[in-house]
């Protein structure tokens, strides 16, 4: 492909939409590529797709060809990003997955027990809190009252409400290392 790399005459073909120069471009490379992005993800039929797009997004912007020094170095740079996005995108379908499976009570028996055991440790410690601060968290946190009509009902001001939210927040946020560890060690 050599005779390809450094001709400007074919890169300049490339960019207007010679169809000829870019069948040629697919012939030589598109076995180096899948084989190279195959590095990335394992099965094939995946492989194949992300090649095809990756080559389909070439020829949507082949003005780029103009601007190329190195051909080979911007096709293999260009394939890796493309399958990195490629994996990085599975993985976020896979948390989405496993988010609903949690939301659609497909939780183990061990699972269920950690949410648990994780629960009642931060009950016990809203238990802990003084009591007008508890009050006041409960009703912001649990019953969803908006911090006026907390100031409200307890007849205390708005600014108070904001006060004891934070200083229960805080001490809620104090536990977030304990409660990873926790997590960590159910697993």
């Amino acid at each position: 492909m050599d005779k390809f790399t450094n001709n400007s005459f074919f890169m300049s073909a490339l960019a207007e939409g010679n169809e000829k120069a870019f069948d040629a471009l697919f012939v030589e490379y598109y076995p180096k590529v899948l084989r190279f992005v195959m590095c990335f993800c394992h099965d094939k039929s995946e492989a194949e797709n992300i090649v095809q797009e990756f080559f389909m997004e070439l020829w949507i912007k082949r003005e780029r060809f103009i601007k190329i020094e190195n051909l080979d170095n911007y096709l293999f740079i260009s394939a890796r990003n493309s399958a990195i996005h490629y994996v990085k995108q599975s993985l976020v379908c896979i948390d989405e997955e496993s988010a609903c499976n949690v939301q659609s009570n497909y939780i183990s028996g061990e699972m269920k027990l950690c949410y648990n055991e994780l629960y009642d440790f931060i009950m016990s410690e809203i238990d802990a809190m003084p009591e007008q601060r508890r009050r006041v968290f409960v009703m912001s946190r649990v019953d969803g009252l908006n911090n006026s009509e907390i100031a409200e009902r307890l007849c205390i001001s708005k600014r108070t409400v904001e006060t004891h939210i934070s200083l229960a927040l805080a001490q809620l946020k104090k536990l977030l290392p304990i409660i990873g560890l926790l997590s960590i060690m159910a697993l």
